[in-house]
């Protein structure tokens, strides 16, 4: 899978740098930084190299090709950091991450781990990584992690009390599959479980 656009944000924000800045240091527009990221369109392969050193970076990691973890690679680390406290966790999960940039799994696990930290208090950069997190996430083929990514951004949108955009997420689950019901009466606190049904028809 190609992760062009969503590294070509992440990269950016790293940088500090606006779409008109991106678009004003390579030569384009703003409208073409932005079909990009949002992966409608894609830079012409000779733009590659200049964005790579631009972000210092490989064009691999740009485009974000990467060797696949196993299987029984992935289950033997998550199996050697169960005991571990939640910041050592998060810190071999971005060294695991490193190794594996594209590892769907890995990556919901550290949005969980992420959440984890901010669930009680506010922390703009990180809840801005679990973003990132889910937008990835939600661009892979793994309908597990797409529900449990939905079933976390709609709890961190309730988190800021933007029930609409929680429940646009909860809207999205399966009804019994990713437990939406259930999702429904946690967000809307106080509202019967039926009162809850009759907003999901």
């Amino acid at each position: 899978m190609l992760y062009l656009g969503t590294n070509l944000k992440e990269y950016r924000l790293k940088k500090s740098f606006t779409q008109e800045q991106l678009a004003y240091e390579l030569g384009v527009s703003s409208q073409t930084i932005s079909r990009w990221e949002n992966g409608t369109t894609y830079p012409d392969i000779v733009m590659l190299p200049i964005i790579a050193e631009l972000f210092d970076t490989s064009i691999d990691n740009l485009m974000g090709y990467a060797k696949e973890c196993s299987t029984a690679e992935r289950e033997k680390f998550f199996k050697s950091t169960h005991e571990l406290e939640t910041h050592e966790k998060i810190k071999k999960h971005r060294e695991m991450l490193t190794q594996y940039p594209t590892d769907t799994y890995l990556q919901f696990g550290l949005a969980n781990l992420l959440y984890g930290l901010v669930k009680k208090k506010d922390d703009f950069e990180i809840e801005q990584e679990i973003h990132m997190l889910c937008h990835r996430i939600l661009h892979s083929n793994l309908p597990d992690m797409q529900c449990g990514t939905k079933r976390l951004l709609a709890l961190l949108s309730a988190k800021h009390g933007d029930i609409d955009a929680a429940m646009k997420y909860v809207n999205e689950l399966p009804s019994v599959y990713c437990g939406r019901e259930i999702m429904a009466e946690r967000i809307l606190h106080g509202i019967s479980f039926q009162e809850a049904i009759k907003q999901l028809i």
